[in-house]
């Protein structure tokens, strides 16, 4: 059920996205800055001295203008997730790579300037992360990722500033409400996803606007 809620809410997007008055593709690469947050979280953060990471991410949109103020974007980006933490004196870093889906969100625009709010969906393709035998510190692939919630559902929001010629420059934050990892004995590990995206992105076939 979960997954056929995904799919039919990326349908949606994209059809809103067909149908709209005016649309246009564009492509974007930047930095992300995932952290977390969570009782859990917090308190492993402590013990194990875990600290955020600066990670590349990339992606294509289609923004679609409903009218002159409102718009709908719809955005699929790679996100590189993770944290490093200390063991033995070691510094240990681990990766989730993700695929982000923001299928239909609102956006209000004017002259260039966008603030927008709307749905997440995330998906954990595959990990890999350091771990420390005899004493070395060795990268290990971990696919089946056991243990660990797949999907993510949560919410984006952001502010852009998009140039006449196309170029444009934005701020996202994407807050999970599902946690990191499955429960245990029933009882829910308070471990939820938090990401900063820094992008710079590129508009193909976007006519200029008149001032």
């Amino acid at each position: 059920m979960k997954k056929l809620s995904i799919v039919l809410t990326c349908i949606l997007g994209i059809v809103i996205s067909v149908q709209a008055q005016k649309g246009y593709f564009g492509f974007r690469v930047g930095a992300a800055n995932p952290n977390y947050y969570g009782s859990d979280f917090s308190d492993a953060k402590s013990a194990s001295s875990i600290s955020p990471i600066w990670t590349p991410t990339a992606g294509f949109y289609i923004n679609s203008e409903i009218s002159d103020y409102f718009w709908i974007k719809t955005e699929f980006n790679y996100v590189n997730r993770g944290y490093t933490h200390k063991e033995a004196g070691k510094t240990l870093k681990t990766n989730y790579y993700c695929i982000d889906v923001y299928p239909v969100t609102p956006a209000f625009h004017y002259k260039g300037a966008q603030i927008f709010a709307g749905p997440s969906v995330t998906l954990l393709v595959a990990s890999n992360r350091d771990t420390l035998i005899g004493g070395e510190v060795k990268k290990i692939a971990d696919n089946k990722l056991d243990g660990i919630n797949r999907y993510d559902i949560g919410i984006m929001a952001g502010v852009e500033y998009e140039f006449n010629f196309g170029l444009n420059i934005g701020v996202r934050m994407v807050r999970g409400f599902t946690s990191l990892y499955e429960p245990v004995n029933s009882i829910q590990t308070q471990w939820f996803n938090q990401t900063y995206l820094f992008t710079l992105g590129y508009s193909i076939g976007k006519k200029p606007e008149s001032k």
